[in-house]
């Protein structure tokens, strides 16, 4: 069992309420995780978080990134105490 810290940015924050939760994983993977936050703050997060077309991650204008400053994906392994931080990416020109 792992414990990951989630920050939450932008409208991440506004579904979730908070900035900031922490989830105890079992198989310390992002698609556990994923499907925590889904199940915890309900069906906008989870439009907001998966893409309902292959189950990934949304990555249409949205972001996850780990403590390493890394994007991540559904597939990757997350360590004890990692921190993701869940956004909304910003373009410019």
């Amino acid at each position: 069992m792992i414990t990951v810290q989630v920050c939450f940015k932008s409208h991440f924050k506004e579904l979730a309420g908070t900035s900031e939760d922490s989830f105890e994983l079992e198989k310390g993977n992002m698609k556990e995780l994923a499907s925590k936050i889904c199940g915890k703050y309900g069906k906008k997060m989870q439009a907001m978080l998966m893409d309902p077309e292959n189950q990934s991650l949304n990555d249409r204008g949205t972001m996850f990134v780990n403590s390493k400053g890394l994007r991540v994906s559904i597939e990757d392994h997350l360590d004890d105490g990692e921190q993701v931080t869940f956004l909304v990416g910003i373009a410019g020109g």
